[in-house]
């Protein structure tokens, strides 16, 4: 039996951008690359938004930081 693999990181811009590419295509092509892309796109999107709710979150803006101001 083969070892699990390890999931792989994908930075957010990348995932952004394959939903970018994908979504333009969607729309300026016909029929079968369209849907295609269209799956792509959501399929990228998906894992965009996984990654968002994956990752903690520190609360508020950099002014209501707790640690105080940095020297």
């Amino acid at each position: 039996m083969l070892p699990p693999v390890p999931p792989v990181a994908v930075s957010r811009p990348l995932l952004f951008g394959l939903v970018a590419v994908g979504a333009v295509v969607a729309v300026a092509t016909p029929q079968p690359t369209s849907s295609f892309a269209a799956g792509f796109a959501a399929g990228a999107g998906s894992a965009f938004v996984v990654s968002f709710m994956k990752t903690p979150r520190r609360g508020g803006s950099p002014q209501s930081d707790d640690r105080g101001p940095e020297p």
